[in-house]
């Protein structure tokens, strides 16, 4: 495999998520060891860098739906440009959330560098690692806000507009969508993941396969049709025991060993184009157990398997 080069950028955009908190993650993940990771990767020759945050503007326009669309529109272009620059030194970004709403961004700006390869239509696989879906339509079901909603756009519906900004509309083909450890679904979820035939494994999946069978198959689903691969891991895909400091708690999940596991085959991807971590809520976080955890599965994607 060629010689990689990483650049960690956080994304402090907490706007999509109904609760505050989400935003203040990439600083408090680096306080916690991250940083300390990186100079040990460092010297082992791995060629690892902090970029610092892009910064999203103050405030909340609690008027406009769902929840968190106005602030995206005007911070999306931001976050699009540095991914997009970092993808266009050859880097794999490593995207610090900041609420899951921000993928809308980091696709876009895989999609963007692709283009720019002289790849007129670019073809973007994307691994979800979460315990939601994140699939659900605006209006009076759900949550209503933009963190549930970044799957709906990706995949070619509207949302509030959204794909009105044309840098954020790459439409993704459904079949190069996998998700990993789904275990709380709405209706309206199960039923346009079924239309759509969309591999999904859920947590219940991966117990009786195991974590391994379910990485090596989900890749395999991929096959070599994408042009590149995006891994977006929601740290509530973890179960509370590993990872508390959520918003979106949900009992069943992953041990930090399959999350690992799962740290390792993306690493191992050789058209592996952006990461994100996303949704850790510090506020939460009262032992700091989560963030530790979320510097440890970043160090194994960057280092790869221990042997």
């Amino acid at each position: 495999m060629q010689r990689r080069k990483w650049e960690i950028f956080g994304a402090p955009f907490d706007h999509g998520s109904e609760y505050e908190g989400t935003g203040s993650a990439p600083e408090a993940i680096r306080a916690a060891g991250l940083m300390r990771r990186v100079e040990h990767l460092r010297s082992l020759g791995i060629d690892v860098t902090d970029q610092g945050d892009v910064q999203p503007a103050g405030g909340r326009d609690s008027k406009v739906t769902p929840r968190g669309l106005a602030e995206m529109l005007g911070y999306a272009p931001a976050l699009v440009e540095a991914l997009e620059a970092s993808r266009d030194k050859g880097a794999i970004p490593v995207v610090l959330g900041g609420d899951h709403s921000v993928t809308v961004a980091s696709v876009a700006s895989v999609v963007r560098s692709l283009r720019k390869q002289g790849i007129a239509e670019p073809s973007v696989g994307i691994l979800w690692v979460d315990a939601h879906p994140d699939f659900e339509m605006p209006g009076p079901q759900g949550t209503n806000t933009l963190n549930a909603m970044p799957v709906t756009h990706l995949v070619g519906r509207d949302v509030g507009g959204l794909r009105e900004l044309p840098d954020l509309a790459p439409g993704i083909d459904a079949d190069h969508l996998v998700f990993i450890g789904l275990r709380d679904v709405l209706t309206e979820e199960r039923e346009a993941i079924r239309d759509l035939s969309i591999r999904a494994f859920t947590a219940s999946d991966i117990e009786r396969l195991g974590i391994d069978a379910v990485c090596r198959e989900a890749i395999g689903h991929l096959g070599e049709g994408p042009d590149a691969v995006v891994l977006t891991f929601d740290i509530d895909v973890l179960d509370p025991v590993f990872a508390p400091a959520v918003d979106y708690p949900e009992l069943g999940g992953l041990s930090t060993r399959e999350g690992t596991v799962i740290m390792e085959h993306a690493h191992q991807l050789e058209n592996l184009a952006l990461v994100e971590l996303v949704e850790v809520n510090p506020l939460k976080d009262r032992e700091g157990i989560t963030v530790r955890v979320a510097g440890q599965l970043l160090h194994r994607l960057i280092e790869g398997p221990l042997l």
